[in-house]
């Protein structure tokens, strides 16, 4: 697969067994037999580092492959229109979502990315882990 030089740095750790722990694979890209997943959708990726969902194009930048990616953000790289556009991407495919079911809770975890950049673009789920299992109860139990 080519996937240009933009997108190159960010897709090689997953072909390679020691470099998976920087990656990102709850929230972000997974890769399984047939590809590329993220939540509940097939991903491609063309020549110049486009990500293709659903038959949407998000345009190559480097911060988005690092949301799209990393375990850990570097938050110096990371602009606010591709924030906007990581987060259409989770609630395009449910990536954030427990299981990838559209009608389940946000997926709450203590990663940093998780902390950092989706609990401040969902609102109601940055709270301590008691809490927030109690409001997801909450919720389920309508």
């Amino acid at each position: 697969m080519r996937v240009g030089a933009l997108a190159s740095p960010y897709v090689s750790p997953y072909l390679y067994e020691s470099k998976k722990r920087s990656l990102d694979t709850e929230y972000g890209i997974r890769r399984d037999a047939d590809g590329w997943m993220i939540g509940d959708s097939r991903i491609g990726v063309d020549s110049d580092g486009n990500i293709h969902i659903r038959n949407v194009v998000f345009p190559a930048t480097q911060s988005l492959w690092e949301l799209l990616t990393r375990k850990r953000v570097d938050k110096k790289l990371v602009t606010h229109a591709d924030l906007k556009q990581y987060k259409t991407i989770l609630e395009m495919t449910n990536a954030h979502l427990e299981g990838y079911d559209p009608e389940a809770n946000i997926r709450i975890s203590k990663c940093n990315k998780f902390m950092d950049v989706i609990s401040r673009h969902f609102p109601g789920t940055r709270q301590s882990g008691v809490e927030a299992a109690l409001r997801r109860e909450w919720i389920t139990y309508k």
